[in-house]
């Protein structure tokens, strides 16, 4: 019999034990211009009050603070590194997360996922906006402007568990029929008029049925169902999916779909296409606003366009900071007669893109005959006149409601005196659906929203009108892409609107702290528009 050996691998280099030697205060070692010296220096000067009164001052204290535990999110966040878990491990491993600690104890991922549930959207949003004026002392952040857009931000969500709401309407309406059907079935059977019974009636009407006939329920294989026990289950499933459709209107709101996986997300078009073939993904509509390169604020909508969003994510922020940006500058997604009202209203300066901006000087346009922009207008006699000669004259005015908002707006119809024998009647009145139009040509004409544009055209043709244009793209897309790009940042991890909105401002918080390190480090502190660089053409 052979002796039995153990045979132990040796991983270290030396066999004799060395002593593990570590400085009294390891934050020394840190150089004051570490992003963990800014993130800190930068979350002291902010009120953790609010932050604190979450926690009861009766029993015991946290094992961490929420005022430690809230710097190392936002740390983690500027690093890049949102997971729990990861987050945990750094705290046990990296110097710059003990320091952070301050001697306290590494919060396992637990801990850090209590936090973040329990801390309300109210109170972070309260801590960013502290953070923005903090920002505004230091760098140039004045409110003089806000660069406004949207992403789509992929939700944790499946992309195939989608509810229509076109498909739940098709739905009722055909279970509408079947109960009828139901209805009429229990009128002959029974003789009972159930026509103005609900589905829980209903339900009950045909118990009652099985139960004064002496019908015993049966199931399974051998077993012959009785006319009635059919009945009663028919009612029973329509009941059931009625209930079910009616959950998912309730889910839906004014939204075309929602996701089953996360219902706060909506399906709309993104440009990251992984089928190549346009399908829908489970997104959330995030608003961004940026100034000097900061994010100032920001905002989810489950609405796909931009033009429905910029009122009450501007509503938003201005309850947060206490007024409105003295430009507000956008796309033309933005662009339409309530949005713009609203910011002249409020006082503001709209540097807004018009709609069809860059097609409106192509030769193509020009060549729409039958747009109003092409026509010549007589203001004495308040008359177009078309490219044939002919003129068209004022016959009403009526007035527009938006479905949604309910905002009113006024139009001006003019019609042609005459269309018949037109030579260019198929230029200035296109044929639709291979039907040729029959009534005289008509335009439409909002007064106030055209004062409105030609206000605002004025503007982003001047000097500072430029000037704003050029950063907009610059200060906005470059926030996008930075996020997207650099962060590689393009899907949430978190379900649920205000968990995904918690998240995305931790992501702030750590965009702005690393923007604010850069903008130091390179000397454009105070700075708040970034110039365009000249190029110069060489003949050739």
């Amino acid at each position: 019999m052979y002796a039995k050996q153990n045979h132990h691998v040796k991983y270290t280099k030396t066999y004799t034990p060395r002593q593990l030697v570590l400085p009294l205060d390891y934050g020394i070692s840190l150089e004051q211009d570490r992003l963990v010296c800014i993130v800190d220096a930068l979350l002291e000067r902010l009120d953790y009050s609010a932050l604190q009164h979450l926690y009861s001052v009766k029993g015991r204290n946290p094992k961490v603070p929420p005022k430690i535990l809230f710097k190392v999110m936002v740390f983690a966040a500027a690093q890049g590194v949102y997971s729990l878990r990861s987050i945990s491990e750094q705290c046990r491993v990296n110097i710059e997360y003990m320091w952070l600690l301050e001697g306290y104890p590494a919060p396992s991922h637990m801990t850090f996922g209590r936090f973040f549930h329990r801390i309300p959207i109210a109170v972070l949003r309260h801590l960013f906006v502290q953070f923005v004026h903090q920002l505004s002392l230091l760098d140039s952040v004045d409110f003089t402007e806000w660069y406004m857009d949207e992403t789509k931000m992929e939700a944790n969500a499946n992309r195939y568990t989608f509810v229509w709401h076109k498909r739940v309407e098709k739905g009722i309406a055909k279970l509408k029929e079947k109960r009828r059907q139901i209805q009429e079935q229990m009128l002959s059977f029974t003789g009972m008029d159930t026509f103005t019974l609900d589905d829980d009636e209903l339900l009950r009407s045909a118990a009652d049925v099985c139960q004064g006939n002496g019908i015993t329920f049966v199931q399974g294989s051998g077993h012959r169902k009785t006319v009635e026990q059919k009945l009663f289950e028919e009612v029973a499933a329509i009941r059931e999916k009625q209930q079910e459709y009616d959950a998912h209107l309730t889910i839906l709101g004014t939204r075309n779909s929602y996701s089953k996986t996360d219902p706060d997300a909506t399906f709309m078009r993104m440009k990251e296409d992984h089928m190549k073939n346009g399908q829908l993904k489970p997104v959330y509509n995030l608003q961004l606003a940026v100034q000097s390169e900061y994010i100032i604020g920001l905002g989810l909508f489950p609405n796909p366009t931009d033009t429905r969003t910029l009122i009450p994510f501007l509503t938003a922020l201005e309850l947060e900071y206490g007024r409105l940006a003295d430009h507000i500058v956008a796309d033309a997604g933005y662009d339409s007669e309530e949005n713009m009202d609203w910011i002249e209203k409020k006082g503001s300066t709209v540097c807004i893109k018009p709609r069809g901006y860059e097609y409106r000087k192509t030769s193509a346009f020009k060549k729409k005959i039958g747009h109003r922009s092409n026509m010549a207008y007589d203001a004495d006699s308040d008359t177009y006149t078309c490219a044939k000669g002919r003129k068209l004259h004022f016959i009403t005015e009526k007035k527009q409601r938006d479905k949604t908002s309910g905002y009113e707006r006024t139009v001006r119809m003019y019609q042609c005196e005459n269309c018949q024998y037109c030579g260019k009647r198929n230029q200035c009145q296109p044929t639709r659906t291979g039907k040729k139009t029959k009534q005289n040509k008509m335009v439409q004409y909002n007064p106030y929203y055209q004062s409105l544009l030609d206000k605002d055209y004025d503007f982003i043709h001047s000097e500072k009108g430029i000037q704003l244009r050029i950063n907009r793209s610059i200060q906005i897309e470059g926030a996008f892409g930075t996020v997207k790009g650099n962060y590689e940042y393009r899907r949430v991890r978190y379900k649920g609107k205000e968990s995904v909105e918690k998240e995305l401002l931790f992501m702030a918080f750590g965009f702005n702290v690393r923007k604010y390190r850069s903008r130091r480090d390179t000397d454009r502190l105070q700075q708040h528009y970034l110039e365009k660089e000249e190029t110069h053409t060489v003949a050739c």
